[in-house]
């Protein structure tokens, strides 16, 4: 609030000099400051084993990772199958894509807040990876639908028409992105048109943007203003292998602006995305890092201390890249989809690890605790 002085104290600023009555005069200049204290592990499960998903907390005070942390501070499981999850103020909300449900806790205490199912005509949906912006919580599906979470009242208020079987999904400057897999069936007979789909989100309305490299999109993220896809390519290869994956640059227009390099999955900070590529079938897993203002991939990391990688994640705030991976089953190469894996951290900027910590079953997404902070300037 500003400061008024009265006469007789404006006197007596001019007779001992000014300096010190302008310093207090003077407000604080705060901007906002996006700090993280740890960050959630998103663990899958095993549908086939009848392993439910959980959720592991990394605290960067402690530097100790708890297990089964929803269950254990609501006494409920999350499901099989977590495929998302976004922190977004206070919040925590957390995807059950077989449950077609959205699990609502406080970021803190992991308190339940509230369950939000994501249903098309009554029928419940599976829900897929989540994004914030606007005050929402978009949730990508695999039913050509994304959900818009309220977050005041914790209800879906919007719903909006995307691609076939979307997974993917971020927003950037009223306008939601999403990558529509087509459940991964390019090359075979029954099909849909693998795509990205551009949402106004103040509109309403849906262009659905193809291309004929478009094999199987599936991540999509927004850096520096601008957009790139991540296309898991498909199985056509020799042996079955996985052939085609591919970083896309999308154009202001939709068409593909350049393709950057494979890309298994990717993980994007303001300035940078980090790639994993390893592909099935495929060569050696490699680990990029690619500058979105420079143009320039380089190696990131030679990744010795993970045995099968699954995802990377970045924390910016903390300057930590997450590679979450599984273990191996008993004297093979092969993973092993049911037991507990861990997480491997490294410093984002010089691919150093920094050590590693266990996870859940299926262990995927990495997710920053973050909190937004008003600092003087």
């Amino acid at each position: 609030m500003k400061k008024y002085l009265s006469f007789a104290a404006l006197a007596a600023c001019v007779a001992l000099g000014m300096t010190s009555c302008d310093e207090k005069d003077v407000e604080p200049v705060l901007v906002p400051v996006t700090t993280s204290e740890g960050v959630f592990v998103v663990n899958s499960g095993n549908q086939s084993g009848k392993i439910d998903g959980s959720l592991t907390y990394y605290d960067y005070a402690t530097k100790k990772a708890s297990q089964n942390a929803y269950q254990a501070a609501n006494g409920k499981s999350l499901g099989v199958t977590l495929p998302g999850c976004v922190v977004y103020g206070s919040k925590i909300y957390i995807v059950g894509s077989v449950e077609s449900t959205v699990f609502i806790a406080d970021r803190k205490t992991l308190k339940e807040i509230a369950t939000v199912k994501t249903e098309v005509d009554g029928a419940g949906v599976k829900g897929r990876h989540a994004c914030a912006g606007n005050g929402y919580v978009y949730v990508a599906s695999y039913a050509n639908t994304v959900f818009a979470i309220d977050t005041l009242t914790n209800t879906i208020t919007k719903t909006f028409q995307s691609g076939d079987y979307s997974d993917g999904i971020c927003y950037l400057n009223g306008y939601l992105y999403t990558g529509d897999t087509d459940y991964g069936r390019y090359g075979k007979e029954t099909h849909g048109t693998p795509s990205v789909s551009k949402i106004n989100v103040t509109t309403g309305q849906t262009t659905i943007i193809t291309n004929d490299k478009f094999r199987n999109p599936t991540d999509i993220v927004c850096v520096d203003g601008r957009i790139f896809v991540q296309d898991k390519g498909h199985y056509g290869g020799e042996g079955g292998s996985q052939v085609e994956q591919n970083l896309f640059e999308l154009a202001e227009d939709g068409s593909i602006k350049k393709e950057i390099c494979p890309a298994s999955t990717i993980a994007a900070s303001d300035e940078k995305i980090y790639i994993i590529s390893a592909p099935y079938k495929g060569h050696a897993p490699e680990y990029k890092v690619y500058d979105v203002k420079t143009g320039k991939l380089d190696t990131f990391t030679k990744g010795e201390e993970i045995k099968y990688p699954n995802m990377v994640s970045v924390d910016a705030a903390k300057g930590i890249v997450y590679i979450s991976s599984y273990q191996l089953k008993a004297g093979s190469t092969s993973a092993d989809y049911k037991a507990a894996g861990y997480v491997v951290m490294y410093d984002a900027n010089t691919g150093a690890c920094l050590g590693q910590f266990e996870c859940g079953v299926g262990g995927g997404a990495v997710v920053p605790n973050t909190k937004i902070e008003m600092v003087k300037q």
